[in-house]
């Protein structure tokens, strides 16, 4: 247990899964779907408690609902080590912010957290959770507030 209350993964793992969080946005930003199954489970879930999708099939028909579509960042992730699956498979959380940079300039932002498992490929991302940021009431995309925080990241982990 490290001092912020959570088990750190290695090097190595932390280096991998910054990688596949890197590939995402190259990946969503320009519709490469065939290189989905590098960064997602099959049986991936995407979106919010609610409205998740099914598996990473689904995924390219909910990213190409959003219009207009903006480039994204990801950015100040933190890692933690989850406990294994009843099948033995290691199992991580991450918690990352996103930034989105709209036709006009101006900025948004929003929070991923994301539950990992180690394939026989590599970490992959099981179920991503998105949240918009802190939105002001004429934002494009409407208002919104922020509804992830350090809460959720330690969720069943310490």
């Amino acid at each position: 247990m490290s001092q912020q209350g959570w088990e750190r993964v290695t090097a190595e793992d932390a280096v991998q899964i910054h990688e596949t969080l890197a590939r995402y946005a190259h990946c969503i930003d320009n519709r490469d779907w065939d290189r989905l199954h590098l960064i997602f489970t099959a049986d991936a879930r995407f979106g919010a408690p609610g409205n998740y999708t099914r598996s990473r099939d689904d995924i390219p028909g909910r990213i190409e609902q959003v219009a207009p579509y903006h480039p994204h960042y990801t950015t100040d992730t933190v890692i933690a080590r989850l406990p294994a699956t009843s099948d033995g498979r290691e199992c991580a959380r991450s918690w990352s912010k996103y930034l989105i940079v709209r036709h006009d300039g101006s900025l948004a932002s929003g929070d991923y957290l994301d539950e990992w498992i180690r394939t026989e490929q590599g970490w992959r991302i099981n179920q991503r959770r998105v949240s918009r940021g802190q939105r002001w009431e004429n934002d494009p995309g409407g208002a919104s507030q922020r509804d992830l925080g350090m809460s959720d990241f330690l969720a069943a982990i310490s």
